[in-house]
């Protein structure tokens, strides 16, 4: 076989960015049948179930453009409507801008008590300690330590807080805190779109249409990076001039042929956040009901509810409605068993008037995603400089969500992937 220039390891969001963008010959390599990565999405029942609550939402306009263009007249936006749900309550989403809304005149008037001075610039050396330095401990006692405990599924002192910037909303005295390249957090007065029919993976199902070949059902086993020749689970090998890896790290260093033991070892300290996917589906058409709600209490099971229905207008006028909840886990907070899961999360649903009984329930699915999002450890820069030093000089480069370890949502993901396309245009062959 003819090497090709450029292997791509990963037909999600970023490797289909890199290969749109690339001006040479490039193929991408995709473990799964189809592509999509962590958007891909599921239908069945008539209902249409994303991996996690999608949306597009980008601070890159030459993204957003791009995308739009893709789309052409099959888009849809609106303006984000997101809760959070509070002993019974739904507020607007974010809890630290919205507390205001609750009826407990003496949970309010806590978070109002301990809230710091706008601008005070951070001294938290870790992630618990600087959501108390930020939003106080009215705030963070209430809603941002269960959440994130829930959402992260390990104690959050072992997290670093240089990314909080670009994941995590102000409180209602808007800071002086900004997001680091132009990656910013959602607010409740964004805007945020999806594909007018289908789910979220049809963007990159467009995006696909724009690359070179893409081989399906080909995981990656082996890299052999002297040879520069790549071996999938089929038998075929795969020649390459340089290779851009999506795949999750551990993953890579594992498939690549002589790596040290000491880089191993490195990337096995890596740490990241499973999850357990919900899907149901309502065999019937739901009420209104907002976009998304986020859920502190450690008893409900799933840290976030997306009701996917509300998407979009070709969504909503289906016979059935779709709703997926994602419960992390990780060592340190095992899963409870599928039918626990499926069971108390009904029982929220029923309680909260979200779904009126259990025979409204036409089918539920769990899936399992072991590599969900990664986790910003105090020693993850450090790996991963490492990661990076001994794959480079081999050609070898890796990238997005889980290849370069870093908490993006899709669109970074394609801005990642045109970057990497025009270094490499730029260093040649």
């Amino acid at each position: 076989m003819a090497r090709d220039g450029l292997l791509i390891v990963g037909a999600g969001p970023a490797g289909l960015a890199l290969a749109s963008k690339y001006p040479g010959a490039a193929r991408i390599l995709e473990a799964a049948d189809e592509v999509g990565g962590l958007c891909r999405s599921i239908e069945f029942g008539d209902g249409v179930f994303d991996l996690g609550g999608h949306s597009f939402h980008t601070p890159y306009a030459e993204v957003s453009q791009f995308v739009e263009r893709l789309m052409g007249g099959r888009w849809h936006s609106q303006r984000r409507d997101a809760r959070v749900s509070m002993n019974g309550e739904l507020i607007d989403y974010p809890f630290q801008t919205h507390f205001m809304q609750l009826s407990n005149a003496a949970l309010v008037a806590e978070c109002r008590e301990y809230l710091p001075p706008s601008g005070r610039p951070s001294t938290a050396s870790d992630f618990e300690e600087w959501i108390v330095e930020r939003f106080g401990a009215g705030i963070a006692r209430h809603f941002m330590l269960p959440y994130n405990r829930k959402l992260w599924a390990r104690d959050l002192k072992r997290m670093a807080c240089d990314w909080v910037g670009e994941r995590i909303a102000e409180t209602y005295s808007k800071g002086a805190q900004t997001a680091e390249r132009g990656r910013q957090p959602l607010q409740s007065d964004s805007w945020v779109s999806y594909p007018a029919d289908g789910g979220f993976v049809e963007i990159y199902r467009a995006m696909a249409n724009l690359c070179g070949p893409i081989e399906l059902s080909s995981e990656v086993c082996e890299i052999d990076p002297i040879n520069k020749i790549a071996r999938t689970g089929d038998g075929r090998t795969w020649p390459w001039t340089r290779l851009a890896s999506t795949m999750p790290l551990p993953g890579l260093v594992r498939a690549l042929d002589g790596c040290p033991a000491d880089l191993i070892a490195d990337v096995d300290r890596l740490e990241f956040v499973s999850l357990k996917v919900l899907l149901i589906l309502i065999g019937a058409p739901l009420a209104a009901q907002p976009q998304r709600i986020y859920l502190p209490d450690p008893a409900v099971p799933p840290h976030k509810v997306a009701f996917n229905h509300t998407s979009s207008p070709a969504l909503r006028s289906r016979p059935a409605h779709a709703i997926m909840g994602e419960i992390s886990y990780s060592e340190e907070k095992p899963a409870r068993s599928d039918a626990d899961l499926q069971s108390a999360t009904l029982d929220w649903l029923i309680d909260s008037r979200l779904v009126r009984s259990a025979a409204d329930v036409a089918e539920f699915r769990v899936e399992d995603i072991r590599f969900a999002y990664p986790v910003y450890t105090h020693d993850r820069p450090a790996i991963l400089a490492r990661i990076r030093a001994y794959l480079e000089p081999f050609g070898i480069y890796s990238f997005g969500r889980f290849g370069g370890w870093d908490y993006v949502n899709s669109d970074a993901c394609i801005w990642q992937g045109w970057n990497l396309a025009s270094r490499l245009a730029a260093e040649g062959t």
